[in-house]
């Protein structure tokens, strides 16, 4: 036998095959040691011990199942439900041993687990085993009675294990509180690991938690977190990792919305989280069919979880503003799935969307409401649940859409009942706004990190064409919508006219008194140019006439007398002296 030193001296871990325990233990099992699962009826014990050997046998360390409640055959058609296809691993990778105790040896009353052991440790040899199971030890150790002989067989089957070498998991039951019975309860305190499950019901719906009470010499998260039991085995909603690793993009993906777009400066980011939270009938659907719509027409697959509404309602409803996913649906690229809210716990419905993400290999997710997973259960359970659908999406660069119901029923509350605003990258409310006897829906950015974004309130229309937004309209300092807006486009527009009605008239009369004003600047000018051709009109004349005065003055003394009359007459000449 080895003592616990050198049992500890293989310190590396084992997966434990659970989608979530190995994040929140930080690697699986302690390897080389003994954990114990306890847990009430139906906690999921054996399914937790056995999805572990499943584990080991397809990572080439094969496992012994040793059952002292269950008969293999039993357990084995339990299992079919699983995704393991655990009857064609029996024999390789996976053993069961039947250790049901005989009528006749419990009736003797004396036994103890030596010779148990050394036929167990001949079966592991043969098979190479590395891991083995104990499942519901509880039932042979409570045959024993005496609590002395009970803690000496504990002790060892320890020994046992660490001797043999081998990963060790012991189930057995427990009250609701997690506490095993007292008779075997020394058993939680020679283990390495122990895990509590526990089933308990919430607002009248069956919810599984489960908590790593102790795992000796690591570190390891001791939160009581919610899991649940899928196709594929237990899930653990882990989603508490205290470090985000999540990849970014610079790729935008458009709305749907065209202006929406432009609001958001080119549309969302890949692989981003997008609330959007609004009242009943303020047409969040709407707005994520038509996100729905687009990244379909990329070819992109999407799924769309939709809850307490069928898809055929969905798609009848979203018809009407000129959205038909009726296509893709057909083409496999929008798969549609319709859950209803309070039939399971939020951590069944968050495993039923990470199942649809992995078979679609979808590069979107829409979850419509994803309010609903807070729903008549504990809010905290709620908040966690979707944090982590949140979480699984943003992991595998999914971008998600989803929508909020207000936890307000004021009409302008922006209050979400989950608490994912906080996380969300992008988060748009969309409202009503009564006005003047009307209601009018309108949709506002409240952030969107990474990017700038328009800050106003815009109306969101619905028509045969679509979803669209209208700019702004702001008048005396008031954002106008609806008829309103109408109205008082209506006479802003008459007023408009008449203003350049009147502006039109007045130019006109400028323009008729400039003309006016040329017609009588030309006519001036006209009477002017005929006022100086009668004045020269009148200069020559004057001159003819005293041509005509000279020339009768010489004719007629020409016709009086002689030369001297004549030299009289002409015109006298300077006369030039000779010196």
């Amino acid at each position: 036998m080895r003592d616990r030193d050198a049992g500890a001296e293989a310190s590396d871990k084992i997966s434990s095959g659970i989608v979530g325990f190995d994040e929140i233990t930080g690697g699986g099992l302690p390897r080389g040691r003994v954990t114990v699962v306890l847990g009430g009826a139906g906690c999921g014990k054996t399914i937790f011990a056995l999805q572990g050997l499943v584990a080991g046998a397809k990572a080439g360390e094969p496992g012994l199942f040793v059952t002292f409640e269950e008969n293999p055959e039993q357990i084995m058609k339990d299992a079919k439900r699983f995704d393991w296809k655990l009857s064609a691993m029996k024999g390789k990778g996976v053993e069961f041993f039947d250790a049901q105790l005989s009528q006749a040896i419990i009736q003797g009353g004396e036994f103890d687990l030596l010779g148990l052991l050394a036929v167990i440790g001949a079966k592991i040899k043969q098979l190479g085993c590395k891991r083995v199971v104990f499942d519901g030890l509880d039932v042979l150790l409570g045959h024993l009675g005496d609590p002395a002989l009970i803690r000496g067989e504990i002790l060892r089957l320890r020994e046992w294990v660490y001797a043999a070498g081998l990963t060790g998991m012991v189930t057995a039951k427990a009250d609701e509180h997690g506490h095993s019975a007292s008779d075997y309860a020394f058993l939680q305190f020679i283990a390495d690991c122990v895990i509590s499950l526990q089933h308990r019901v919430t607002a009248g719906a069956a919810i599984r938690m489960i908590r790593v009470a102790k795992y000796r010499g690591d570190a390891h998260s001791a939160n009581e977190l919610p899991f649940t039991i899928t196709k594929g085995g237990i899930e653990v909603a882990c989603g508490t990792s205290p470090e985000l690793h999540h990849s970014v993009s610079m790729e935008r993906v458009t709305s749907g919305v065209e202006r929406l777009d432009a609001m958001l400066r080119g549309g969302y980011y890949r692989g981003s989280a997008v609330l959007i939270s609004g009242a009943p009938g303020t047409s969040k659907t709407s707005l994520v069919a038509a996100f729905a719509a687009a990244a379909c027409e990329r070819k992109e697959r999407t799924v769309y979880v939709s809850f307490d509404e069928a898809p055929a309602q969905i798609i009848r409803n979203v018809a009407s503003i000129g959205i038909d996913l009726t296509p893709y649906v057909k083409s496999g690229v929008l798969t549609m799935c319709s859950l209803r809210a309070r039939a399971d716990n939020p951590e069944a419905h968050v495993a039923r969307i990470r199942t649809l993400l992995d078979r679609q290999q979808a590069r979107n997710l829409i979850v419509d409401p994803l309010s609903a997973l807070a729903q008549s259960f504990d809010q905290a359970i709620g908040d966690r649940a979707a944090v982590q659908v949140l979480d699984v999406a943003k992991g595998l660069g999914i971008t998600t859409l989803s929508t909020s119901l207000l936890a307000n029923a004021a009409p302008l509350s922006e209050e979400t009942p989950l608490g994912i605003s906080t996380i969300a990258d992008t988060w748009m409310h969309v409202s009503y706004v009564s006005n003047a006897g009307e209601r009018n829906r309108a949709l506002t950015i409240i952030k969107s990190r990474g990017t700038s974004h328009s800050n106003q309130v815009r109306e969101l229309i619905l028509s045969d064409a679509g979803v669209t937004l209208a700019d702004a309209y702001i008048s005396d300092g008031e954002v106008l919508m609806g008829t309103l807006r109408w109205e008082r486009e209506n006479e802003d527009r008459r007023a408009k006219q008449t203003a350049q009605t009147e502006s039109h008239l007045q130019q006109k009369q400028a323009e008729l008194a400039l003309a006016e004003s040329r017609l009588r600047i030309e006519a001036a000018r006209t009477e002017q140019a005929l006022r100086e051709a009668d004045l020269q009109r009148v200069l020559g004349a004057r001159v003819a006439l005293k041509e005509l005065d000279r020339v009768e003055t010489v004719e007629r003394a020409s016709r009086r007398g002689g030369e001297s009359t004549l030299l009289a007459a002409a015109p006298r000449r300077p006369v030039r002296v000779h010196r």
